[in-house]
């Protein structure tokens, strides 16, 4: 799977990825507000086979991919989409990226962009994403790619031995009809 925005290619994740995406989920600022990380060397092959193996099954349920800068094909972070009930058409999405691109709005294309398959390409109708009060780059994220605060979530995740909060934000698909 190949997803384009106007800066970035989505694609899926290869073995040879190992030394981008540890220099990205290694980093501490990069993994603050994050349930994961920082990774270990371990921690990042574990998560390349998991990504490598899950876009080989199907039904497909989780679409990690790498965000690849189009202007010199550099690796700088990763994007998801976690069907986590086909019956009630519904997933999860989450995001990581190199500290040396923040600011730049290539999360919100690679954000939009995942709910584009999901809405689109998928036939999803909702889609979730939870993000750490503090985080407010993400929490800009989220609004800009239209999804809306739905509730704070208090100890939501036990993350590097504390209990910690969490913002859940939610988009619908577009004209799916009146609610019955």
């Amino acid at each position: 799977m190949r997803l384009y925005t106007p800066r970035l290619v989505l694609r899926e994740f290869r073995p040879d990825d190992d030394a981008a995406v540890h220099a990205f989920a290694s980093d501490p600022e990069v993994t603050r507000y994050t349930e994961w990380g920082p990774n270990t060397p371990a921690d990042t092959e574990q998560f390349l086979q998991a990504a490598i193996q899950d876009a080989g099954t199907r039904p497909r349920t989780r679409f990690a991919l790498a965000m690849v800068e189009r202007a010199d094909d550099a690796l700088i972070g990763s994007v998801e989409l976690c069907i986590t009930s086909r019956a009630r058409q519904q997933a999860t999405t989450g995001y990581a990226l190199a500290k040396r691109c923040w600011g730049r709005g290539l999360t919100t294309e690679a954000a939009a962009a995942m709910l584009r398959l999901g809405f689109d390409q998928l036939g999803l109708h909702k889609i979730t994403a939870t993000c750490d009060p503090e985080n407010a780059g993400s929490t800009r994220v989220l609004t800009k790619i239209g999804m809306h605060r739905e509730g704070h979530l208090r100890d939501h995740a036990f993350i590097r031995g504390a209990w910690q909060d969490r913002l859940l934000f939610a988009a619908i698909r577009p004209n799916t009809g009146p609610r019955t």
